[in-house]
Formats: C-alpha cells, sequence, structure tokens
C-alpha cells in the first residue's frame, strides 16, 4: 500500500479518491501497541520520506532507545562514512571490539533497495575493513531501508549462503570498480578471506512498517516526525517514603511545623497529625505524579524537553515564590494555587495539575525553590 500511494500523483490520488497518505499526521503514541492500520501506514509513508540526515538521526535515536547493551551510539554517515551511517558500540574497544552498523539507504522515485546497492555496500564494508578502517567486522549488519527491499534482494538475506556465493561471484560486476573513483578494488586473497569467514547470518534488513511499530522507535517518531506522545502515566505516592523524598519532604515538615506551632520529629507524626496529614500526602502525590511524568517522557520523547519543561515551571511560578508571605505555609499555598493555572507542556502534551504542582516539589529537592527560609 505505501509503495503504491507514493507511486501516484497528488492530482490523480484526488481524481480517483485514493487516500492522502499525509492525511493522519498526530497519532498518539502509548505504551500499548498501536492497531489502527491507517495511523501505521501514515507513519511509515512519513519515515520513508525522509532525507538522508534525517533518516540517520532518527536511526540514531531509535538505536539509543532499542539497545541499552551499546556503551555508545555514534552517527557517521557522510561522503567519507566508509560504509557506516550509524554504529553502536558494545564496548571502549570500538572498532577494536564488539560493534553492530546500522547501514541507512533512502530511496528516490519512489524505489527499493536494490540487489546490487546492497552487495556494492557489503563490498565496501569488506574493503574499509581490509584497508584498516575497522579492525573488526560488525556483529549485525542491518540495512534501514524505509521504502522496501526488492525481492531478489530478500531472497539473499533469508538465505544468508547465497548472499555471501553472490558477494563473492560478482564482485568484478558490481564491487570492483565501484568501491572507489580513484582505482579498481580487485577480489584479492585478503579479501575474499574476510568474506569467506564473515557470518551471513549477521546480515539483515528493516522497513519503514516493522520500525514503526517497534516500541523503542518513539522517541524519534515524537522528535523526527513530530508525533505526540502518549499519555504519562499517574504517578501513586507508596507508603514507604523513598530516599530520594528526604530533602522536599523534610522541607515541608518545618512549614507544617510552624503553622501548627510545634516541632514535627519526623514525617511519620506529619501524616499521623489531623490537620496536615492529608495535606502533606496529597504533596507526595504531586511528587510522584510528576515522577511518573518525568520518567516517561525522559523514555518516549527527549530528556532534553524534561529539563526544558522543569525550567519552563520554576520561571512559572518563581516570581509568586518571592512575593512576600505571612507564613511558610501561606507562601506554600499560594504557589501551588499559581501552578495549578499553568498551561506548560511538552511535546505538545498538556500537563495535569498535580504534575506541575509536583514538579515545584522536584524544584524544592535540587534548592532551587525552597519550600523554607
Amino acid at each position: 500500500m505505501i509503495d503504491a500511494l507514493l507511486s501516484v500523483p497528488i492530482s490523480a490520488r484526488l481524481a480517483q479518491r485514493l487516500p492522502d497518505p499525509y492525511a493522519v499526521v498526530t497519532v498518539t503514541l502509548s505504551g500499548k501497541p498501536r492497531e489502527h492500520g491507517a495511523m501505521m501506514t501514515s507513519l511509515a509513508i512519513r519515515l520513508s520520506e525522509l532525507d538522508d540526515g534525517q533518516l540517520e538521526e532518527f536511526v540514531e535515536i531509535w538505536v539509543e532507545r532499542r539497545e541499552s547493551k551499546y556503551t555508545q551510539v555514534e552517527r557517521i554517515g557522510g561522503p567519507n562514512d566508509k560504509a557506516r551511517d550509524v554504529i553502536g558500540f558494545y564496548t571502549a574497544d570500538r572498532h577494536e571490539g564488539a560493534w553492530d552498523l546500522f547501514q541507512c539507504k533512502r530511496k528516490t522515485l519512489g524505489s527499493k533497495l536494490g540487489r546490487k546497492e546492497a552487495l556494492l555496500e557489503l563490498g565496501k564494508m569488506f574493503h574499509h575493513h581490509v584497508k584498516g578502517a575497522y579492525a573488526t567486522l560488525p556483529l549485525k549488519f542491518t540495512f534501514v531501508s524505509p521504502r522496501g527491499i526488492v525481492g531478489p534482494l530478500m531472497d539473499l538475506l533469508n538465505n544468508p549462503s547465497t548472499l555471501k556465493a553472490a558477494l563473492l561471484a560478482e564482485w568484478d560486476s558490481i564491487c570492483k570498480t565501484k568501491i572507489t573513483a580513484s582505482a579498481d578494488v580487485p577480489l584479492t586473497a585478503e579479501l575474499r578471506a574476510a568474506i569467506a569467514g564473515y557470518d551471513f547470518n549477521r546480515v539483515t534488513g528493516l522497513t519503514a512498517p516493522l520500525i514503526v511499530k517497534d516500541e523503542h522507535a518513539r522517541p524519534a517518531l515524537v522528535q523526527i516526525l513530530k508525533e505526540l506522545p502518549g499519555h504519562a502515566p499517574q504517578g501513586e505516592a507508596p507508603d514507604v517514603i523513598a530516599n530520594d523524598e528526604t530533602e522536599y519532604l523534610g522541607q515541608l515538615r518545618a512549614v507544617y511545623g510552624e503553622a501548627a506551632g510545634t516541632d514535627f520529629p519526623d514525617n511519620a507524626a506529619v501524616l499521623a497529625d489531623a490537620t496536615y496529614g492529608d495535606q502533606l500526602r496529597d504533596q507526595r502525590t504531586r511528587y510522584f505524579e510528576a515522577e511518573a511524568f518525568k520518567r516517561f517522557h525522559r523514555d518516549n520523547t527527549d530528556k532534553a524537553l524534561v529539563v526544558q519543561f522543569q525550567n519552563d515551571v520554576y520561571h512559572g511560578v518563581i516570581d509568586v515564590h518571592r512575593e512576600p508571605a505571612d507564613t511558610l505555609l501561606d507562601r506554600l499555598g499560594k504557589v501551588m494555587k499559581h501552578a495549578a493555572g499553568l498551561n506548560t507542556s511538552i511535546a505538545g502534551r498538556l500537563a495535569r495539575i498535580p504534575v506541575v504542582q509536583g514538579i515545584c516539589h522536584h524544584l524544592a529537592n535540587d534548592r532551587r525553590l525552597k519550600w523554607t527560609k
């Protein structure tokens, strides 16, 4: 369906009343599998139309999220990339140790990744390996071809021994004169040995429909295709006080102690208080609402956006926080009330009231906004 839509001019689509591949441009991404075929098709089409740089950036973000086993993910793609677009290194040994290679193939004019082009890319990899650009060969070689893979190439990928045989047999016609512009690259004994010794089970291909269905692609879909993330789950305060609550709860204990005219020795004493116990429980709920929100968006959007969101909340409430207040509790109440009215968003999603209020406690934890004097 994707190839068919891309190959039909817009005027013809309108005349034939064919679906517009760009009609569905806002997709809610959640932690559950996305079941709407039209939405998935739209995402796959849009992924297939990224330019070279955007595709490499997409793959870099996706691989970082998908493979926590890598110590570093690096995007190299360019005129002198030596057949490397995106790399995942397993260790600090980098090209002298284990690594994976993701070769991004953006095809124009609606075409798929072809058999000859794929063999040439593999030939380049072996050539640069023999020339010393990388001491080891990749554990996995993945063609990322959003526009698809032609049948003859898919047959080779699904039968790895035939892929190796084809590269060796067709080296002269496909690779010899095309690997470099300056000189021919004959199939030397060293190259033949490298190819013969490589496990071609490691070579696979991915297309746009497979990529957009991967839950680990969500951050890349949000950052590159500008899709809306799903809604963050609600947070819930555990019964046991967590270690990371020490700072802001210590400040709140002083706030409620001043209001009660007594020093609360610990958090349990505040929680047991008839007047202020429920208030502290509400504050803890807000703190964990914000924690769940931050965790969700760190995993599904962009860590930098989480930092920006927290800064937006800070600047939204700090002037109210600095206003004179009769008591610490009065200041706390004014800031919470003001935070409830902020229209603060992240990646196109407005944050719920308790999330914004809870961010204030995270700021208190960082001592950027203190509840005490």
